[in-house]
């Protein structure tokens, strides 16, 4: 039950610019990512309003209830980083096809502009290469994205690299990242 009349048009997306609109929709943003990243090992960050808040959210309803049916979100550079534009950092939808393929050509849209990247694996990995997303594969441009002097660059265009937790990961980079 939502506090609060939020009314999305239909089958157009919008962007969530307010705090106040993402805490409302908040419960079904985790809901749809949640559901997305259901059988990625690692799952999916978004847990709480908490980890809602400070990214920027892109969502449509295109079927018949007024329930957001699929979502991307994203965020810019911070003062510390090294790239400018926006790395997207996932997407979630409810699970039907429609939804889903809205999602992924949202994604697919977006990684076409200049500045807009993701880091990826998975599902979201399989998919960009299906599409023809372009991968990033210049290891130095990587290494200076990631502040990552040891990230490496394997034979199948993914690269690994170690995590500030001291977790290694095996990612892809798709689109068109920028250096400040």
């Amino acid at each position: 039950m939502r506090l609060f009349e939020f009314q999305l048009p239909k089958n157009k997306w919008e962007m969530l610019i307010s705090n106040g609109d993402k805490q409302e929709l908040g419960g079904e943003l985790i809901d749809l990512v949640s559901h997305a990243y259901a059988t990625t090992p690692a799952g999916s960050f978004v847990k709480s309003i908490a980890d809602v808040i400070p990214s920027d959210w892109r969502v449509i309803d295109w079927d018949q209830d007024p329930d957001v049916d699929a979502t991307v979100f994203y965020r810019s550079e911070r003062p510390n980083e090294t790239w400018k534009g926006y790395k997207i950092q996932g997407l979630g939808h409810d699970g039907q096809r429609v939804s889903k393929d809205k999602a992924i050509q949202k994604v697919q849209f977006l990684l076409s502009k200049s500045g807009w990247w993701i880091e990826s694996s998975h599902a979201v990995e399989r998919m960009m290469k299906k599409l023809n997303v372009p991968m990033v594969t210049d290891e130095r441009l990587l290494k200076v994205i990631f502040k990552d002097p040891k990230l490496k660059m394997n034979e199948n265009g993914t690269y690994t690299r170690k995590l500030t937790t001291g977790q290694t990961i095996t990612e892809t980079v798709f689109g068109q990242p920028v250096l400040k």
